[in-house]
């Protein structure tokens, strides 16, 4: 039997090769309020942890609570939020229901690993790209007419994208918008650059969460910028765009450099938030410097457990170490405060990093913390010292804070496409104290299934995948 070496884990490989699928074979019917809606196979996760189970289920159910019939007119609180699709995809069910894309960049991850509906997917990634501005900007929402633009969202269009692409295998979209795609990278950003390549944010405290960060050169914009440099670079290289894919991977590089140079606090081993505020670490600037790129590996393994060591809480991980934030104008406690959404990029980046450890923790910290004191789906943001959803009207089913299930799929269960539409795969289970773990994995040829068992030293590794696709790291 083929075996492998993960860690100190010895896998043992068993492989079936699926047989070729007709045309819709294997897709499951779900029902609900906008009636029958073909998939191709559901996914699926079970453990040998129940709590991991229930998270995986209340996040996708949050994930799925985000697709409405559409159009779409207003949002809760009756502001013009005009989009018309056959269906939507809002931030959440109580606020704002509207569709947000820095949402759907998590939404559309859980929906992969469980139900995806590429063609709703696909018609969002479209229409924020046909309401893109005249100076490349890509709105944040369609509320107002599509005039919010948010600093970070556009970065979150280009992630959206990519991973669209990646595991629909639709690259006609990425076609049908590149002229999007190269306004966005080609003209928005740098116009918004120094000499030096790092971004200047114009838009005031235009993000996620409103920040009022002191100080206009910010880490997490810079980092989600090389990000969405590299993805820009993946999807031209996809497409065959071979000189735009070079351009932006120079770009990303050398942004990297600066970003690092501009950033890096050496005394604390993390990264600043500002230019003008060193002593402030926040949690998006370190995740999205490590899943980026900007950090090398040494520094990646000290931001990620200087951000152990300063925002663990009981409740998950808080969005930054000091108060700086604090205002009447944003609100207070800014180190006591967890936001579900950015603990997605870290958690991500803890299992890229191999901290598999922490990782799990995370997860049963923050989302469990949320299955075991919720309605059974997830927070908006989870308040001070474990309090609710911090406005005035809290939301308890958020879909950008479903992210633990595609942690769970990509990583526990292993599955991971490396190519457009899992034409290539990999899988790599992250077991840690789990003895066993099983479930399905959408794809456009069929779902993958993996089952995987730990006995004594070894874990055992079985895959059935349908034709149409590769595994590339299995047994040779």
């Amino acid at each position: 039997m083929p075996t492998r070496r993960v860690g100190l884990v010895v896998v043992l490989y068993v492989f079936i090769c699926g047989v070729a699928p007709v045309a819709n074979a294997g897709t499951t019917k779900l029902f609900g309020a906008e009636g029958a809606k073909q998939f191709p196979g559901s996914g699926s996760f079970a453990s040998s942890d129940p709590l991991l189970n229930r998270i995986w289920a209340a996040s996708v159910k949050t994930a799925q609570d985000m697709l409405v019939p559409g159009p779409l007119t207003v949002d809760a609180s009756g502001r013009p939020c005009a989009i018309a699709v056959q269906t939507a995809i809002i931030d959440g069910v109580v606020r704002d229901r509207c569709p947000y894309v820095g949402d759907e960049a998590v939404i559309d991850r859980t929906l992969d690993a469980s139900t995806p509906d590429w063609d709703t997917q696909r018609s969002m990634l479209l229409w924020f790209a046909h309401a893109q501005h005249g100076d490349g900007a890509i709105p944040a929402s369609p509320i107002y007419g599509g005039s919010l633009v948010l600093f970070d969202y556009n970065a979150y269009w280009v992630q959206a994208l990519e991973t669209y692409v990646l595991y629909s295998g639709d690259a006609t979209l990425a076609r049908e918008v590149w002229p999007n795609l190269v306004r966005l990278i080609d003209v928005f950003y740098p116009a918004r650059a120094r000499p030096d390549g790092l971004l200047v944010d114009d838009l005031g405290p235009s993000d996620y969460a409103y920040i009022r960060r002191p100080g206009t050169v910010v880490a997490y914009y810079n980092a989600q910028y090389v990000l969405a440099l590299r993805q820009a670079a993946q999807l031209a290289r996809w497409l065959g765009e071979t000189g735009a894919a070079s351009r932006w991977s120079t770009r990303a590089d050398d942004v990297a450099s600066a970003c690092d140079a501009a950033f890096w606090d050496a005394g604390a081993g993390a990264y600043s938030d500002t230019t003008n505020d060193p002593a402030t670490h926040p949690q998006d600037g370190n995740a999205f410097a490590v899943l980026s790129g900007v950090a090398t590996h040494q520094q990646a393994l000290s931001a990620l457990a200087y951000l152990a060591g300063h925002d663990w809480r009981g409740y998950g991980n808080t969005i930054v170490d000091t108060d700086a934030w604090d205002g009447p104008a944003w609100g207070w406690q800014a180190s006591e405060r967890v936001y579900p959404f950015m603990s997605y990029f870290e958690l991500v980046a803890r299992f890229e990093l191999g901290l598999d450890s922490s990782a799990f923790d995370l997860i049963r910290r923050e989302w469990g913390y949320m299955v075991e004191n919720g309605p059974g789906t997830m927070w908006e943001t989870i308040g001070p010292y474990g309090g609710p959803p911090t406005d005035q009207h809290p939301s308890y089913d958020s879909g950008w804070s479903s992210g633990a299930a595609p942690a769970l799929t990509q990583y526990v269960l292993g599955v991971e496409p490396t190519s457009p539409g899992f034409a290539t795969f990999t899988v790599t289970p992250h077991p840690n104290d789990l003895t066993w773990a099983e479930g399905d994995v959408p794809t456009p040829h069929g779902p993958i299934h993996v089952s995987w068992r730990r006995i004594g030293g070894a874990v055992f590794l079985r895959v059935k995948a349908p034709a149409g696709t590769v595994w590339t790291n299995g047994p040779r």
